[in-house]
């Protein structure tokens, strides 16, 4: 909160990202908004503001850049799933990959090593660099055929929702039309800067303008992320009604077993 404020900005990369994320979901009890609530609105790039008795306010500007960005275990992710899909949105916000991690062969491990060793970047500074000034100095846009494509992808999740509604179904809760245009600017970024960085060759700063491939791309893999992720909330949810019949049954058991021994008394 305190960094977001004075920096106006915020950018969490971490190989483990279940500790990062455990902490931020701790509620603040001592003045009613716990972290969710923030980190719900730091996506939705709404104004935060927090006053303190002892300290001066603490404003977090509207649009303020934010991105959480890490791994964990596939187990540790499905505890996670659990802990944010509670009706308050903050799991529809996250975008959560699931990718086939094959052990290496000895082979294989030396030829990565090999190839990594001919490489001319030793680490990704400069890359982290271009990206934090970028979001300083430029504001992207949409090509025109993107925008079409754009609109098109909103109007479809709009007829997905109400289809549902209208069926009695509960409605899709995806935040893709969000999501989509903010994965495309990253790999509108991505793209440009690390093939540069890559050759040794200093990086320059992208085009202004994304184009209708990026978008497309950007929306495909938005839609390949929501559906692993919409598996594991249904392993989640099943784990938890598992759980619910488990103390049900646990507590149905106590009761009769109790009333076995009154009746004794009796």
């Amino acid at each position: 909160m305190k960094l977001l404020a004075t920096q106006k900005r915020g950018i969490i990369v971490s190989p483990k990202l279940c500790d990062i994320l455990n902490k931020l979901l701790k509620s603040d009890e001592d003045n009613a908004t716990g972290d969710i609530q923030l980190l719900c609105k730091l996506f939705s790039g709404e104004r935060c503001s927090y006053h303190y008795s002892t300290e001066e306010s603490r404003v977090i500007p509207q649009n303020t850049p934010f991105s959480i960005l890490g791994s964990t275990q596939l187990q540790n992710a499905a505890k996670l799933i659990a802990k944010m899909d509670h009706g308050h949105g903050l799991v529809d916000r996250m975008l959560i990959a699931t990718p086939l991690a094959y052990r290496p062969t000895l082979s294989e491990m030396e030829r990565a090593t090999q190839q990594l060793s001919t490489e001319v970047v030793e680490d990704f500074a400069e890359y982290f660099q271009n990206v934090s000034e970028t979001a300083e100095n430029i504001h992207f846009t949409l090509s025109e055929n993107a925008k079409l494509m754009y609109r098109e992808t909103i109007d479809q999740f709009a007829v997905e929702v109400n289809t549902a509604i209208q069926q009695g179904k509960v409605p899709p809760k995806s935040k893709i039309p969000e999501l989509v245009p903010r994965v495309a600017t990253a790999l509108h970024v991505f793209n440009h800067t690390m093939p540069e960085l890559l050759s040794g060759v200093p990086a320059t700063a992208p085009p202004t303008e994304i184009s209708n491939t990026t978008l497309e791309s950007a929306t495909q893999f938005v839609h390949h992320l929501e559906s692993q992720k919409d598996i594991l909330c249904q392993v989640s949810l099943r784990r938890e009604i598992i759980a619910l019949l488990l103390e049900y049954n646990n507590q149905l058991h106590y009761t009769i077993k109790t009333l076995r021994i009154l009746r004794s008394l009796e």
